[in-house]
């Protein structure tokens, strides 16, 4: 079938951010993918095992002392009801079991076709394929088989026997949309590993009599072929990111655990080499993600610790460099997360997890991973902000690890760092992780990873605030990848975040739903911390017009006077037109403040006020659909309308736009004042602040 007009572009501009040592790699691949597909060089006939085949030793284990599980059996009880939900939406099963080869929103089929051919991106008649992936990753299988290790009731192990069967009967190698995508088989292949111990392994019931062992047998044959998939389409070069993290962790995983096959441990050799190079080059120094998505860093963070932990279990440890990224990384996380255990919502984010061994309501993958990182490398710093934020009794630490956490020195909350300027962010605030902080984010990062910054978004010196936990002038969020073309652009867009607009344009050419067309690079210029907290900083997106313009922006914390002041201006020759945003976390509102000298923002406890530096009018816009405006996403496929304050002039260069924000104290929701919104692009073209050279 020919490709579309829409394809024939996509892949253009795809191609047109490829190395040039990609392309010839990428030629490989297609010619490779079209031999196997006619039935050459697969991975059907499994290797011999190995004369000294063994099985690997459990990375997870059920705990070693009684905790209170109800919320884990609960879950499982409503999976052995058929009651699986992914993404807010229930899966409609038979007998308790998927079509894993079915959209379950849609309910169109995909076919049995050749996998690596399957076009994901654009399979039409509606289906984004996040949703079947999400089911066919088998973590919910994880939680069956926790069951299971706590109470050996053979229910669950049965159940477990036929949704494996199933799944080996509708998926078999290389067809259909399970063999589309490798990091999905490295999902797949770590939570197939926790399966396997904590159900007993080769000794498990599960594999009782002639059925069982034929089963053993068509699971392990399914197994290698995972990790020979994966090894011969690893994701590599501009496509680099957490897929390649995610493939090699799989491939690394699974061949220690099920330690048979020669070829396998060769690529087990190969799959280590390469988590200690993406470890170091995919986070940071200061230990952050340099996907410049929240979202991501938990998940590749994810990658690297189930590796980690299968390989100490397994006497094949990582560098103490490796394992100093990661602790890192868990530094990175605890400064960023906010007195209420919330992070921001910077970058992509589809809610993904490799493994979750935690259920319920309550429970925060986020705070869970600072928790195992606490534990993991007993600072005594990290373990007081997961107290601090009620994620002591953690549920997937007793799993992962037998380590006891180690004492608790509140003292050292304050000691964690505000400053990853390797990574891109600054924190400023008073009284951080205390009940009452004032925190203010500062991102002055680069747009993604790796050129294509897949999972980056346009937000370049975007500024978030929170008060006391509660998060008031926000990151817009993520919303969907594929589902709605017009609200993945506008998520991904500056116009979602908290920074200046040049000329109505994003920050960056947009190429495609994980695609930026240009580079763009943020640099501090300045920090200070005495006698007020001040970071400057710049980027270079908007050099790209006619009239090249670098967008300047100092933000300074007057911790005496309790405000904080944003400076906007720019470098260029002329004129230019340039919308400033404000985004309110959802319920908060803005209205005018007396005499109209200002803004209110009133959130559910606290509360804003807003000023600029002349009389400048502005705009409040909320939920609009064309184009989109006023939208924020706290879950992935879902939005809600949300006000942001918009104030759009013509701005001279070096003129700059004072904004101060300062704390108006606790506010009582039911006294706020009504504000008639008004559609988008609305605001005045014409004014104009005051002229004043940038200090």
């Amino acid at each position: 079938m020919a490709l579309g007009r829409t394809r024939w572009i996509w892949l253009l501009r795809r191609a047109s951010r490829m190395y040039w040592r990609e392309v010839p790699y990428r030629a490989l691949l297609a010619l490779r993918g079209l031999v196997q597909s006619r039935g050459w060089f697969s991975a059907v006939p499994a290797p011999r095992e190995a004369s000294d085949a063994r099985w690997g030793l459990p990375w997870c284990h059920p705990p070693s002392t009684e905790r209170d599980v109800s919320t884990l059996f609960e879950a499982a009880t409503r999976l052995m009801n058929g009651d699986l939900e992914v993404f807010g939406r229930t899966v409609a099963m038979r007998d308790g079991i998927p079509d894993w080869n079915a959209d379950p929103v849609t309910g169109t089929r995909i076919g049995l076709t050749f996998g690596p051919f399957i076009d994901f991106r654009h399979v039409g008649d509606g289906v984004d394929i996040k949703y079947l992936w999400e089911i066919n990753r088998h973590l919910w299988w994880v939680t069956l088989a926790q069951c299971y290790t706590l109470s050996h009731d053979a229910a669950y192990l049965h159940r477990l026997r036929t949704l494996l069967t199933s799944w080996l009967n509708a998926c078999p190698y290389p067809l259909g949309a399970n063999w589309s995508s490798p990091v999905e088989h490295g999902v797949r292949l770590v939570n197939w590993s926790a399966v396997w111990h904590l159900v007993g392994g080769a000794s498990s019931p599960m594999f009782d009599g002639e059925d069982g062992r034929r089963l053993r047998d068509q699971w392990l044959d399914s197994i290698i072929q995972h990790i020979q998939f994966v090894s011969q389409n690893y994701s590599l070069y501009s496509s680099a990111n957490n897929h390649l993290v995610g493939e090699a962790t799989g491939v690394f995983v699974a061949a220690h655990t099920w330690d048979r096959w020669l070829p396998a441990r060769r690529l087990r050799e190969q799959a280590k080499r390469i988590l200690e190079r993406e470890a170091l080059r995919q986070f940071s120094e200061d230990g952050v993600n340099l996907e410049q998505a929240i979202g991501y860093h938990k998940f590749c963070l994810q990658f690297l610790l189930a590796a980690a932990l299968a390989a100490r279990a397994n006497h094949d440890d990582f560098s103490s460099a490796f394992w100093s990224r990661i602790e890192n990384a868990m530094t990175f996380l605890a400064s960023m997360m906010d007195s209420a255990g919330n992070v921001p919502a910077i970058g992509d984010s589809d809610d993904g997890e490799v493994w979750r061994f935690g259920q319920g309501a309550t429970f925060d993958s986020f705070k869970s991973l600072l928790a195992i990182g606490a534990a993991l490398f007993a600072r005594g710093d990290l373990q007081a902000k997961v107290d601090s934020v009620g994620a002591a009794n953690d549920p997937q630490v007793p799993w992962l690890l037998t380590a006891a956490p180690p004492p608790v020195d509140l003292s050292g909350l304050r000691e964690l760092p505000t400053r990853f300027e390797v990574g891109g962010y600054v924190v400023l605030g008073n009284d951080l992780h205390d009940s009452n902080e004032f925190r203010v984010t500062f991102d002055c990062g680069p747009l993604g990873f790796n050129r294509i910054a897949g999972h980056g978004h346009a937000d370049a010196l975007s500024v978030l605030v929170s008060w006391g936990g509660e998060s008031l002038l926000v990151d817009s969020g993520t919303y969907c990848y594929n589902a709605a073309p017009q609200y993945r652009q506008f998520f991904r867009g500056t116009r979602a975040h908290n920074t200046l607009l040049v000329d109505d344009l994003d920050q960056s050419d947009y190429g495609g739903s994980f695609l930026w067309l240009r580079d763009v690079n943020s640099t501090v210029m300045s920090t200070a911390t005495s006698p007020d907290q001040s970071v400057h900083a710049m980027h270079d997106g908007y050099a790209r017009l006619h009239d090249p313009v670098t967008h300047h922006r100092r933000v300074t914390l007057i911790s005496h006077a309790g405000r904080l002041l944003i400076e906007d201006w720019l470098d260029c020759r002329s004129e230019h037109e340039v919308e400033l945003l404000w985004h309110a976390a959802p319920g908060a509102r803005f209205s005018r403040t007396e005499k109209n000298k200002g803004w209110m923002l009133e959130g559910a406890r606290h509360a804003l006020r807003v000023e600029f530096d002349a009389d400048l009018e502005a705009s409040v816009i909320e939920g609009c659909e064309s184009p989109p405006q006023g939208w924020v996403s706290s879950r992935f496929y879902e939005k809600r309308p949300s006000q942001v304050l918009c104030v759009r002039m013509r701005l001279s260069p070096r003129q700059v736009i004072s904004t101060t924000i300062a704390r108006a104290g606790s506010w009582n929701h039911a006294s706020s004042r009504g504000l008639e919104t008004t559609p988008y692009p609305g605001g005045s073209r014409g004014a104009r602040s005051r002229d004043r050279e940038p200090s």
